[in-house]
């Protein structure tokens, strides 16, 4: 019997060593075993969301991550091929950019997938086998464009417009002809990339009507079921973008769809973004859908390159927190918004999902293989061609955080939206929206930060509104912005008591002149002093001028900024911080005026910490806008743990603690059990 049971404790230790040591790794077993074909985030349901909404995603970068030996796993940690798992996840329209000739005079790519026409046609291919579309994205240059700069190819720089015009025509009508000819299914083309400010192979004014007119003919002849699309950017710019489609209509281009891009972080609300498409649909009949979006997993960079979004002010106007969960959430209601327009809405594209990690977080070790295999956002070998890219600022990918792969190129949780829109998932799980605890800016003015989006207490005069567009704290801003040269001012009318104080605004901004003219002022008794604003020297590069004033006796103060600047110039303004810093010699108003000093004081105190800790956090932001990037707009730190913990359920911790348990009681019940018979 002393044997029966010493063989029963044994095994009963084994076991409870067991669970003790399947405890321990409890949480990274179950959050394996969770990532598999069923969600484990939540998903909310997209009503009325038509069965062919397409949903895209732009792999242009594959072919050179790949050959850099990036690798992907689908749910159940099986490698695959990348567009194999999209498809298996719902997505079923791929868009490849297209630049003319992306090699230096040695045949070096400049990077960024060196994305060819070779290349376009093996990812096309490998779409069109799957059953998958393909959206071809010419961008009529040799390297990227965007609302800042639309460089020529190299050797159509010395063209005339109408040379242009034709060359457009010539280089849209061969591609596609041989696209076909290979096999490529493509049912839909983009004639331009993002083709606002800087308009059309650095074609603007009039004179682009003829490029837009001249490749969509291409399209035309070539192939009639082919959809045509426009792209363009900034939706919370909503009379620039109707303008935009207004402009098309009077030069009577012919195209199916307008495209925008939409990154939840720089452009505005989604019910601004419905309301644009909808009016556009609606008033020129054409369909429409979002060309661009993403959003981060994380704000950690992956590969040593620094990322454009990367800190938690970064994310703050779109409101979502840097996870899988966030990531899925802002994917959704993209989506949702696109889908809100009614029978016109197309679809929405994600932008370059699997452009993920090279290698480590060591970037010297990384740069040989981003330069060797075109994966990092720029190479060495577009230095001279492209304007932004110099010595120190080519590199890896810039857009890793924002992938729908982890570091490694496991699929995320958030790759299942495509599909789950369709039904929701998981809508019981909280809402993973970040918490507004943004401290409120100490300042004797009414709504200092703009975050009342109700203005009554400003008068706000030209080109200046509020808008959800590069705002220092919170999510608005006033942002100022013509496409000619304007004028702006806004200002806001207090009553003061007699004493010293200080105005300080922030302004950030930039494509000023010598032209331009940018100041604050006061005007207190018909009198105005003013202060003239810095040149501004970039995105999110923050100015912070500051004017003191006195008065003798309370008085109807007027403080405001004054703008006359060039065209193409923008910027915002945010966060007016007035202070009292002293009283009037002559102020007898007694003890309650003592008072109403200190806790001006002190308000002016709390103020002045406030702008040092915003200054202080802005100042550690990167000061290089990213070429790659597809816009200009804003964010700062990481998200913390505790947001994390309060979006999703902590599985793996309290199975844990529920296997250490077990094996405890299992022990100490046979030890009971051993001692009693011991005993008798």
């Amino acid at each position: 019997m002393i044997r029966i049971f010493k063989q029963l404790l044994m095994t009963t230790l084994s076991i409870g060593l067991l669970a003790s040591i399947v405890g321990v790794q409890g949480q990274q077993t179950v959050e394996a075993a969770s990532d598999s074909t069923q969600a484990t985030i939540r998903v909310d349901k997209v009503d009325n969301l038509s069965s062919d909404f397409i949903m895209g995603a732009d792999t242009s970068t594959m072919i050179s991550e790949e050959n850099s030996g990036v690798k992907y796993y689908d749910f159940d940690g099986k490698q695959s091929d990348l567009l194999t798992i999209l498809n298996n996840n719902g997505v079923n329209y791929v868009r490849v950019r297209v630049w003319n000739n992306p090699y230096n005079e040695k045949g070096q790519g400049y990077g960024a997938g060196n994305a060819d026409l070779i290349n376009a046609i093996k990812i096309g291919q490998r779409a069109t086998k799957l059953g998958m579309k393909v959206l071809i994205d010419f961008h009529y240059s040799d390297f990227w464009v965007d609302p800042g700069r639309q460089v020529p190819p190299k050797a159509w720089q010395n063209d005339t417009v109408d040379q242009k015009a034709q060359a457009i025509y010539d280089f849209t009508s061969n591609s596609l002809k041989t696209l076909r000819d290979a096999g490529v299914d493509v049912g839909m083309v983009q004639v331009g990339n993002e083709t606002t400010t800087s308009g059309i192979c650095g074609v603007t004014g009039n004179d682009e009507y003829k490029l837009f007119a001249k490749g969509t003919q291409a399209v035309r002849d070539v192939d009639k079921n082919i959809l045509i699309a426009l792209h363009f950017t900034n939706p919370d710019k909503t009379t620039t973008m109707l303008n935009y489609a207004k402009g098309m209509a009077k030069n009577k281009i012919d195209y199916d769809v307008f495209a925008t891009s939409y990154y939840p972080y720089w452009h505005g609300s989604l019910d601004n973004l419905t309301y644009v498409l909808k009016t556009i649909a609606n008033t020129y009949d054409k369909k429409v859908m979002v060309a661009e979006t993403s959003y981060p997993y994380t704000l950690d960079d992956t590969d040593g390159e620094t990322n454009v979004v990367k800190t938690t002010d970064d994310i703050k106007p779109a409101g979502y927190p840097a996870t899988a969960q966030g990531q899925a959430h802002a994917l959704r209601d993209v989506i949702n918004a696109v889908a809100n327009v009614g029978p016109k809405a197309l679809g929405v594209f994600y932008w370059e999902p699997a452009w993920t990690t090279v290698g480590g977080t060591d970037r010297a070790a990384n740069l040989p293989i981003w330069e060797k295999y075109g994966s990092g956002w720029a190479s060495s070998a577009v230095i001279g061609y492209d304007p932004t890219v110099t010595t120190s600022t080519y590199g890896g990918s810039q857009w890793d955080n924002q992938a729908l792969f982890d570091a490694k190129g496991h699929a995320l949780q958030s790759l299942h939206t495509f599909k789950a829109v369709y039904t929701g998932v998981n809508q019981q799980l909280p809402d993973p929206m970040l918490s507004d605890d943004e401290a409120t800016i100490a300042s004797l003015l009414k709504n200092p930060s703009f975050e009342e989006t109700k203005m009554s207490d400003y008068q706000l005069t030209g080109s200046i509104k509020l808008a959800q567009d590069t705002p220092k704290t919170g999510k608005n801003a006033l942002n100022f912005y013509g496409d000619t040269d304007y004028s702006a001012d806004a200002s806001q009318t207090i009553t003061l008591d007699a004493g010293t104080y200080t105005f300080s605004p922030s302004i950030q901004g930039g494509d000023t002149n010598a032209s331009s003219d940018l100041a604050i002022y006061a005007t207190i008794n018909g009198q105005t002093k003013s202060v003239k604003v810095a040149p501004l020297t970039g995105w999110k590069k923050w100015l912070k001028p500051e004017l003191t004033f006195s008065i003798a006796k309370q008085a109807s103060v007027k403080l405001g900024i004054k703008i006359k600047s060039n065209a193409k110039s923008w910027g915002t303004t945010d966060d007016w911080i007035l202070t009292k810093i002293a009283n009037s010699d002559t102020d007898q108003s007694g003890s309650s005026s003592s008072q109403a000093s200190k806790t001006s004081e002190q308000s002016a105190s709390s103020s002045s910490q406030a702008s040092k800790t915003s200054e202080q956090s802005a100042s550690s932001e990167s000061d290089t806008l990213a070429s790659s990037m597809v816009s200009t707009k804003p964010t700062k730190n990481d998200v913390s743990s505790s947001k994390r913990d309060k979006t999703l359920p902590r599985t793996g911790e309290k199975v844990t603690i529920g296997f250490v348990l077990v094996g405890i009681v299992m022990l100490a019940s046979v030890c009971v059990i051993y001692f009693k018979h011991q005993a008798s």
